[in-house]
């Protein structure tokens, strides 16, 4: 099958930029190794007795400073789908309780530290090195630190202080933050859905190669898919792999980059079976998950639904012992449970000059685009903000 542009990997950076390339008029094909797209926008559905629930198992809500993916849900006919999020807290859940952010925080060191906001600048900082000053020590490494953790799932205290969170400008006519009415999947499924974008799930790439000006790439199921350009929006190692018999220099850079991978376990229960009042999420500091998410930001008649983001490497008796233990509830009691594993960049200090060297490598490569959630940073707006650039190298 031949295309103008293959794009390999259908989380949100693939799909955004082969939307941008559909709607240039150019033939796109995206492939995706599972059986649906959207990577870590994940709303898996649930049904029983006629009524339906879904929760999230990756990215768990949007911003009105995504303008990006705003354009992209406007396009797709998505914003009137856009949904409210209720207020309800972040909280700690320690010694078996739910307590509030502030009743653990030292409040004298925290109003000596806070002035430093003023003048210390992020560029160079480590997340610890920065937030240290602008909490305390004690605040940092007592409480601060673990809702850090819990944004990618993994220790971030060498993470630079500048990518963790960005002030973005924002849009008046949009919720502060909001998800969908079917959960944040539906935008994956909408962008699927545009016209001139050929998608095919299920279809793992085994391998790529490049002959007479044209990437040759091959899925587990036999297909071959030719084009000029090649996009991959994959993880950083699985495009390593991938491009080392001919871009090797790139492979070799890419390979640099460090992963984590982020277990998550949505559970379902009915509402009156657990008595936990609504949270958004609860961070519990040193325990064998980051967090756990809450569905009680949209809240359902019947269902209560909750995403264990779990340290990698446990076994199941032990995560569904901790689940029942946090939930107060015995594991009969859980309606339905499911699981996903997600990847995800360990960024460091030092990241800025490597994507300043992958960007130089690029140039003379304009029909290999890369993107993903390791160049800007993690958010949404970093993966749809990257691949929007890569278009315009594309196109330039």
């Amino acid at each position: 099958m031949q295309n103008d542009v293959v794009v390999v990997g259908g989380g949100i950076s693939g799909l955004s930029l082969a939307f941008y390339c559909a709607q240039a008029g150019m033939k796109t094909t995206l492939l995706e190794k599972n059986e649906t797209t959207g990577g870590s926008f994940a709303s898996p559905h649930y049904t029983a007795q006629g009524k339906k629930f879904w929760l999230e198992l990756g990215a768990h809500t949007c911003y009105s400073s995504y303008q990006n993916l705003l354009d992209i849900v406007e396009t797709c006919r998505l914003k009137d789908a856009i949904t409210p999020r209720a207020k309800v807290p972040f909280t700690l859940f320690m010694d078996g309780k739910i307590k509030s952010i502030v009743s653990q925080l030292h409040i004298m060191e925290l109003l000596l530290s806070a002035p430093n906001i003023f003048t210390l600048k992020k560029t160079g900082q480590s997340v610890k090195s920065y937030y240290s000053k602008i909490v305390g020590e004690k605040n940092y490494n007592e409480v601060i630190s673990h809702f850090f953790n819990a944004v990618p799932s993994q220790p971030t205290d060498d993470f630079p202080a500048d990518m963790m969170f960005k002030s973005r400008e924002k849009r008046k006519d949009v919720l502060k933050n909001y998800t969908f009415a079917e959960g944040l999947q539906s935008v994956a499924q909408g962008i699927s859905a545009s016209k001139g974008l050929n998608i095919f799930s299920s279809r793992e790439v085994q391998t790529i190669n490049f002959t007479d000006g044209m990437y040759v790439v091959k899925s587990n199921d036999g297909g071959e898919y030719l084009a000029k350009t090649l996009v991959m929006a994959t993880p950083s190692s699985v495009a390593s792999k991938l491009l080392r018999d001919i871009h090797p220099d790139i492979a070799t850079h890419l390979g640099q980059l460090r992963a984590a991978d982020v277990d998550s376990v949505g559970v379902i229960v009915r509402k009156e079976n657990i008595s936990m009042k609504p949270v958004a999420a609860l961070i519990s500091p040193n325990d064998i998950f980051y967090s756990v998410v809450s569905r009680d930001t949209v809240p359902d008649e019947n269902f209560r639904g909750f995403t264990f983001h779990f340290r990698p490497g446990l076994d199941d008796k032990t995560k569904r012992a901790r689940i029942t233990e946090v939930l107060g509830v015995s594991f009969a009691k859980i309606e339905h449970t499911v699981s996903k594993l997600n990847t995800v960049p360990t960024l460091r200090v030092g990241h800025h000059q490597w994507l300043e060297k992958t960007d130089n490598m690029l140039k003379g490569k304009k029909n290999l685009l890369l993107t993903g959630n390791y160049f800007g940073g993690m958010a949404i707006e970093d993966c749809v903000v990257r691949s929007k650039s890569e278009f315009e190298r594309l196109k330039g």
